[in-house]
């Protein structure tokens, strides 16, 4: 049965391939909107214009990291890192974490500046408000595309470079508004409101992309219900009982398993590994994100008192209640 701990792009090529389209999807469509904005900010005398076109230059970086980051992490294990190279998504996604809160704490200084200094806004010329509204737009679909490969290939690099290009339309948005309530309602303090909350908002966001990465880092899932998925498995295959010590960690968008099951003392080591094997495989059919499993063999009713990691059955019990 499918469960959606089999969905996503399984073919590493074609993971590979989206990743790097997204890539340089951003990269390309952050340089011409950012020669947009600042040709116009230029023209029309607007700071704010050109400070937007500079961010978007920042853009380009970010995009450039995650496709290095996609083309890094895809290559196989050596040597020197015989895990593979899966974790440098991981370490892309922090990065793009720090800019994105960086971002907001940037946003958050010039709306307290404001607040203090009783700042105004100045209005930005026919030319400039064309561009920012080209802007908005095209980030909007950078974004949407890069949620969407973010999504279909389960990697938390791209979606935060996602939220990283969600952000940058607020930013301009505020921008906009920021004029309009300034100058035509006379009202600054909603512009500065405005600003100081979407700032707040996106310091908050930074930090749960920076969270959120931790679970990979400290070897852990999100969803604890995947062991389920695993002692199930161990369920069907007869000959195998007492599956323990098992231990799930993420390594990108796949699963390291880990687990000890107790066979029959008197097998021989040949049919012990055939048990082995057919677990495998049936934890493979449930569980379509497997980067590698390790099955370790014991005798049934002989305890290990080393033992002192991994759950059981009972403990996926207690943390999904």
């Amino acid at each position: 049965m499918k469960n959606k701990y089999s969905e996503g792009i399984q073919n590493p090529a074609v993971r590979l391939s989206i990743l790097k389209k997204a890539s340089w999807a951003g990269i390309i469509g952050n340089l011409f909107l950012s020669a947009l904005k600042i040709t116009a900010g230029l023209f029309s005398g607007s700071l704010a214009v050109i400070g937007d076109g500079i961010d978007s230059l920042s853009d380009v970086v970010t995009s450039m990291v995650t496709l290095y980051a996609a083309k890094a992490g895809a290559a196989p294990p050596d040597p020197e890192h015989p895990w593979g190279h899966g974790r440098v998504e991981t370490i892309a996604t922090k990065t793009l974490s720090l800019i994105i809160i960086m971002a907001g704490l940037q946003l958050f200084t010039m709306t307290v500046k404001k607040l203090i200094g009783a700042e105004v806004s100045e209005i930005p010329g026919k030319f400039a408000l064309i561009a920012s509204g080209i802007s908005i737009l095209g980030k909007t679909a950078l974004a949407l595309y890069k949620f969407r490969a973010g999504r279909l290939t389960e990697s938390r690099m791209m979606r935060a470079d996602a939220v990283n290009m969600r952000n940058d339309i607020l930013l301009s948005f505020v921008v906009l508004v920021g004029v309009f309530f300034t100058r035509t309602l006379n009202l600054p303090v909603l512009d500065v409101s405005a600003g100081f909350a979407v700032s707040v908002w996106i310091i908050i966001s930074g930090i749960k992309v920076f969270l959120h990465t931790n679970t990979e880092l400290m070897d852990s899932i999100d969803d604890k219900t995947v062991y389920r998925h695993v002692f199930e498995a161990a369920e069907t295959i007869q000959g195998v009982s007492n599956p323990h010590r098992v231990r799930i960690r993420g390594l990108n968008s796949l699963y390291v398993i880990d687990m000890d099951v107790e066979v029959d003392g008197n097998l021989s080591v040949s049919d012990a590994h055939c048990l082995a094997c057919a677990l495998e495989v049936e934890i493979r059919k449930r569980v379509k994100k497997v980067y590698d499993i390790m099955v370790h063999i014991e005798p049934a009713g002989v305890p290990d008192h080393l033992e002192g990691y991994g759950l059981v059955p009972g403990d996926i019990d207690k943390k999904t209640e």
